[in-house]
């Protein structure tokens, strides 16, 4: 699971940097020296994420399971509230909104990206239990 999940973020990081490389031109609605970056930062948020669910997954103990994915949710919302904050106070008055509304679209996808391969992961484990 690990590495399709790698594989998955990847190539969705691709897809989405060059989405955003194309809507954001000189006359684009979104800055491309903050869309990039951010989802570069996102996706490396997103495999950390991943990387602690999944650690916890390994265990027996269901309970384990349910603490290390709100672990991995809490480190998710700090990094991303320590990276918003990092580009509010370096970008000062120049905030352009729509790209951190496109951010959280971005983080959307990875999340949904990555909640559907943990819950792949889970089924094929509680599958080889019984």
């Amino acid at each position: 699971m690990k590495k399709s999940f790698l594989l998955l973020t990847f190539i969705l990081t691709l897809v989405l940097c060059f989405g955003a490389y194309l809507i954001s031109g000189e006359q684009g609605y979104l800055s491309r020296n903050v869309m990039i970056p951010g989802i570069i930062i996102l996706a490396i948020i997103s495999i950390l994420s991943f990387l602690v669910s999944e650690r916890s997954l390994l265990h027996d103990n269901p309970n384990r399971f349910v603490r290390g994915v709100m672990a991995s949710t809490f480190l998710k919302f700090f990094l991303c509230i320590l990276s918003v904050g990092i580009l509010l106070f370096s970008l000062k008055q120049k905030l352009h909104k729509p790209d951190l509304f496109a951010l959280m679209g971005v983080y959307m996808i990875y999340s949904i990206v990555e909640a559907w391969i943990l819950s792949q992961a889970a089924r094929k484990k509680n599958a080889s239990k019984s």
